[in-house]
């Protein structure tokens, strides 16, 4: 039963009339934001509050895009490192190419200013290789046979005696050092004149043999060629004397020596080649 003042029937607003209401609402907003800007206060208010979801939102998108350019520049940094690093081996061969080149015309320029002796024609030759053994000193040329080589043939560089051509091929030739065990040169000391016997020790050395105790020796003196055996030139620079030392049990000094020529380092050399006998009718 319906109460005093209370409506017996209420009718609510139909949608319709809903629709119409909201329609008119929104389009006094419009005009009203329009002519009047009446609402960016609440579109402010609205973007202040909703900033946080929209940062939310595109959080996932930056992380992406800084991985995927963290990867990018990932992949740049190996290739610029990988281009680097070859440029910087090929700069290392190109150095380490010209000091070998430099080396060897300083070498070459030192053989060119050697002088022909009287009655001697220079032949000049590359070393081809050490030999599979080197505690045989031996080297092996590339002149042979037919350049008008021949065994017996002394071989120099630029400081000093290299050795003996052993065996000669048509193509190649073989020397024996001086700092062969088997290998004899007779020497002079360049300070006193005193003659002796130089012979390899092997190792790229040699030693002065039968020197007597009283001999006037010392480190420092240099041993040049005799040429009393006519197989080597006098005069040529051989060794130097490293140590002299005296035995109680033995009447001739130890004398030791070091080859001046650069046995294990020469690369160009020269074969001294006598020139034949012309005898006059």
């Amino acid at each position: 039963m319906a109460t005093p003042g209370q409506l017996m029937f209420a009718r609510r607003l139909g949608p319709t009339a809903r629709l119409l209401i909201w329609l008119l609402v929104g389009a006094s907003c419009v005009v009203l934001d329009t002519r009047y800007h009446a609402l960016e206060g609440v579109r402010s208010g609205f973007s202040l509050l909703l900033q946080p979801v929209r940062e939310a939102m595109r959080a996932p998108a930056a992380v992406a895009t800084e991985l995927g350019g963290f990867f990018t520049r990932h992949r740049l940094l190996q290739k610029e490192r990988d281009t680097l690093l070859a440029e910087r081996a090929r700069l290392l061969v190109g150095v380490n190419t010209a000091r070998d080149l430099a080396r060897e015309n300083a070498e070459l320029r030192a053989l060119m200013q050697l002088q022909t002796r009287p009655g001697q024609q220079l032949a000049r030759a590359a070393m081809l290789y050490q030999g599979h053994d080197w505690f045989s000193q031996r080297i092996t040329l590339d002149l042979g046979a037919g350049a008008g080589l021949r065994s017996g043939l002394p071989v120099v560089d630029a400081i000093g005696l290299v050795g003996q051509l052993s065996r000669v091929f048509p193509g190649a030739s073989e020397v024996t050092l001086v700092s062969n065990p088997d290998q004899l040169t007779p020497v002079f000391v360049e300070r006193t004149g005193q003659r002796g016997l130089a012979a390899g020790s092997g190792h790229g050395q040699m030693e002065l043999r039968y020197m007597p105790t009283q001999t006037d020796i010392q480190p420092g003196d240099r041993l040049l060629t005799s040429g009393i055996d006519r197989v080597y030139p006098a005069g040529i620079p051989v060794a130097r004397v490293s140590r002299v030392s005296r035995s109680q049990s033995s009447p001739y000094l130890r004398v030791e020596c070091l080859p001046l020529a650069g046995l294990d380092r020469s690369r160009a050399v020269l074969i001294l080649v006598a020139e034949p006998q012309v005898t006059q009718p």
